[in-house]
């Protein structure tokens, strides 16, 4: 009988390991972790408002499908002259990792003047319909530039001309036009119609 009992505790203990064993490994799965290598040209990229740690790369620790992060950073302008910021992604690893992991961030699209710092909140988000992929690794691109963004044109303004030809390019339809595509990830879609809308009416003297 004594036995017997020990039999029904080391098959209870097994069950039990089992289960413990099927949820951590569904929690591995379900869960992604990242760190984004931070790439600058003509602003530097600092963890304090001393501008004195410069941001080299973001660890966005472990993200749960459907969930987002938020990081602070302060963005200078080490130019001798006004520029508009701009950041983009790049080198994606998987490469179809951006169809389910976005970046953006609250940068109202204003021109800085040199020495000018900005306080700036990049927000890391992840589909919650994301699958097959555990983990990720993408470069961020934070540079200064002389003409605005979305001025597809080239005529020194973001207006309704730059939106048509956005809109007649969506998704790369009939072809792909790179002066379009604003965040460079290849494909024309609503990430680019959202840099569009954020200097929406700027220009040069903005």
């Amino acid at each position: 009988m004594q036995h017997l009992t020990k039999e029904k505790a080391l098959l209870a203990f097994a069950v039990a390991s089992l289960i413990l064993y099927v949820f951590m490994l569904l929690v591995t799965t379900n869960t992604i972790t990242n760190v984004s290598a931070v790439e600058t040209m003509g602003v530097g990229v600092y963890w304090d408002i001393n501008c004195s740690n410069i941001v080299s790369s973001i660890d966005w620790g472990t993200l749960e499908p459907g969930s987002s992060k938020n990081i602070i950073v302060y963005i200078r302008n080490e130019a001798d002259e006004p520029q508009f910021l701009n950041m983009s992604t790049i080198n994606w690893n998987p490469s179809n990792a951006s169809e389910y992991i976005t970046l953006i961030w609250n940068y109202s699209g204003r021109r800085i003047d040199p020495g000018e710092i900005l306080q700036i909140k990049l927000i890391l988000s992840v589909s919650r319909y994301i699958e097959g992929i555990s983990n990720f690794s993408f470069d961020i691109l934070m540079a200064g530039i002389q003409n605005c963004p979305g001025d597809i044109n080239g005529d020194g303004h973001v207006n309704y001309f730059d939106l048509s030809i956005l809109t007649s390019h969506w998704y790369n339809i009939p072809h792909y036009d790179p002066r379009a595509d604003l965040n460079g990830d290849g494909l024309i879609r609503y990430e680019d119609l959202s840099i569009l809308v954020q200097y929406w009416y700027k220009g040069p003297l903005d």
